[in-house]
């Protein structure tokens, strides 16, 4: 679907004070600001975050502008007693300003005759735009919408109607216009930009529903079968989610981080263990898949070797030298590394530490793992917070 740019945001001076009129609030990712229709009472101003403004048309949510640190929005063409001409809705966590319509009328009436008009006359002119953006978006899929022109151009080729074309599975008939004439009807009918048309042809190569060829003196041709290529666009859209309509059910990392204002380390260390319930993390199965073909199975079982100034964790020093670890745990206390090994769950990781203990103090430490009861998280995480700083101290000054 297409949507309004980003646009730039530019600083916005705030020349109200706390009691002269405005009000400031939070926001989280997709809470909505208001609708479309409802009375308006008060303008927006960004201090922190931004805000998607969207139509909905034809049952389609289209985001015209999204907004960011230091821009305004929501101003009716009639100040007071003004309607809503679109939506809102935060794109991210965000803190707005909330100014009052009767505090900018009189900041507006301190203003020479015609800032008041030519402010009108902005308003009136952003809903227009608005509204031409809204009803003249393109709803289907791109590359639906190319797979149905590289078919017409195809059957044009070939000159036979789309039912009178005739393929097997062996032989299948192919047109092959230029890549160059699939821009300039691109260009004539579709009214797209260049670098649109080929982010277009981009996808229905990754796509495996053409391939170009390269004619040495002739151009590129892009092959194609006329009869198929719509039936295959069809069948890879047809799950095709409106990205734009769910888009607020999902929320970053740093964004939940920020909305329960927790580190976000801390977050993948809770979810790591499993104190979360598992419907709270939603995967992006393209994204998966993507690193699936990228990278392989490794990528998701190995774990990324860190070097000792990067160590935080006491799941880190899995990558720590033996010398390292031994001039450590051996001046650990051993109860309480008894206390520390009871939550390693790497077990090849819990073998690592206990063989810098000699044997007697290993037996120790393994009886006192057998007899301790519950442990005090705090407690053990202090523990290793200690090992992993003396390790990380010695690693580096022996670089």
């Amino acid at each position: 679907m297409n949507t309004a740019t980003t646009v730039r945001p530019l600083p916005l001076p705030m020349p109200f004070g706390p009691d002269e009129g405005f009000t400031q609030q939070r926001f989280y990712a997709g809470d909505v600001l208001y609708t479309e229709g409802m009375p308006g009472h008060h303008l927006y101003v960004i201090k922190d975050g931004s805000v998607d403004i969207y139509m909905v048309r034809e049952e389609k949510r289209v985001v015209v502008e999204t907004l960011g640190p230091g821009q305004c929005f929501g101003v009716a063409t009639q100040l007071v007693q003004g309607r809503r001409g679109n939506n809102a809705a935060a794109r991210s966590y965000c803190e707005l300003y909330l100014v009052g319509y009767e505090t900018l009328e009189r900041e507006l009436g301190e203003t020479p005759k015609f800032t008041p008009g030519l402010l009108r006359s902005l308003v009136e002119r952003l809903a227009v735009a608005h509204e031409l953006i809204a009803t003249r978006v393109n709803y289907q899929p791109d590359i639906l919408v190319y797979a149905q022109l590289l078919n017409l151009l195809g059957i044009a080729e070939v000159g036979r109607t789309k039912n009178e074309l005739r393929s097997t599975a062996a032989q299948p008939v192919l047109a092959s216009p230029l890549l160059t004439d699939v821009f300039v009807q691109a260009r004539a009918l579709l009214g797209h930009s260049d670098v649109h048309i080929r982010n277009s042809i981009t996808k229905l190569l990754m796509l495996h529903l053409i391939r170009i060829d390269d004619e040495k003196g002739n151009g590129k041709r892009v092959i194609f079968s006329p009869k198929d290529i719509v039936v295959q666009a069809r069948r890879i859209v047809a799950d095709h989610t409106d990205t734009e309509k769910v888009d607020y059910e999902y929320v970053s990392v740093d964004e939940f981080a920020a909305m329960v204002d927790v580190d976000r380390s801390l977050l993948l260390k809770k979810l790591a263990g499993s104190e979360f319930a598992e419907d709270i993390f939603t995967f992006r199965k393209s994204e998966i898949l993507r690193l699936l073909n990228d990278k392989g199975r490794k990528f998701f079982s190995d774990r990324k070797i860190k070097t000792p100034d990067q160590f935080t964790d006491v799941e880190d020093l899995a990558f720590a030298d033996q010398k390292s670890l031994f001039d450590a745990v051996s001046r650990c206390d051993l109860y309480d590394l008894a206390k520390l090994l009871r939550t390693v769950e790497d077990e090849a990781l819990r073998d690592k530490l206990l063989a810098c203990l000699a044997r007697n103090k290993r037996e120790e430490v393994l009886q006192d793992m057998a007899e301790l009861g519950e442990v005090d998280p705090m407690e053990t995480l202090q523990t290793g917070k200690a090992l992993v700083a003396a390790v990380r101290e010695k690693m580096l000054a022996r670089r």
